[in-house]
């Protein structure tokens, strides 16, 4: 979530300031937009994998092994 929301604001930064020399800003822009596309994959991973309720699974080998 940290990442989505730096380069929100990196990105909105980067377009909002006139100082900047234009050979910064595309670069700078790019990297916001890898940050914010990682940001969401990584997010949607978490959340794929936490709502997975690890009771309802049942063992596959039950079996004793007594000799």
């Amino acid at each position: 979530m940290s990442s989505i929301i730096a380069s929100i604001v990196i990105g909105i930064i980067t377009l909002g300031l006139d100082v900047l020399p234009e050979y910064m800003i595309f670069p700078l822009l790019i990297i916001s937009g890898i940050g914010l596309i990682l940001g969401i994959v990584l997010l949607n991973y978490k959340a794929k994998h936490s709502k997975r309720d690890k009771s309802k699974f049942k063992r596959t080998n039950t079996k004793s092994w007594d000799t």
